[in-house]
């Protein structure tokens, strides 16, 4: 499977960031089907920041998204990070108030699997099985090593 089969096939599809007019892209982002369903449900519920912060779920997702797509500096462990040291790692994007689980395909390209609430993902403690259900899902789609950053350091998988 090739990551272009992976988009013809609909199996990942691109999440669009509004970027102004004289702005470029500088990263890539995808989602699978059912995180691009899971984003969307999201985006339609308006819902409120169940920590209480400034920004509300949807206006940080767009931050988050926003801040990833254009380029900008992202703050290692705050706003993503490895879940775990090992070879083709599995990989969080944060906000206050969620956790997006995915990897890196080439450095700068993102693939997002799963969505949750940042107060679900630690109070359950999922970070073990979002990150096994992410590795089976690759090898059930085929994905090798060369769809997958090997690194766990942030410069592996984000240019500055």
């Amino acid at each position: 499977m090739t990551f272009d089969s992976l988009q013809a096939e609909g199996v990942i599809v691109k999440v669009e960031v509004i970027l102004s007019g004289s702005e470029l892209p500088k990263r890539l982002l995808f989602g699978t089907q059912n995180f691009i369903e899971w984003l969307e449900a999201r985006l339609s519920q308006h819902e409120p920041s169940p920590v209480g912060a400034d920004l509300s779920p949807v206006e940080q997702l767009d931050y988050l998204f926003y801040s990833f797509v254009s380029g900008k500096p992202l703050v290692h462990s705050r706003q993503f990070r490895a879940i775990r040291a090992e070879r083709n790692a599995v990989w969080e994007l944060k906000t206050v108030d969620f956790r997006i689980f995915g990897w890196f395909v080439k450095r700068d390209c993102f693939v997002a699997v799963f969505g949750d609430w940042a107060d679900h993902v630690k109070d359950h403690d999922l970070y073990r099985g979002y990150r096994l259900e992410i590795r089976r899902l690759r090898r059930e789609l085929g994905i090798g090593d060369d769809m997958c950053v090997e690194g766990v350091d942030p410069d592996d998988v984000i240019s500055i």
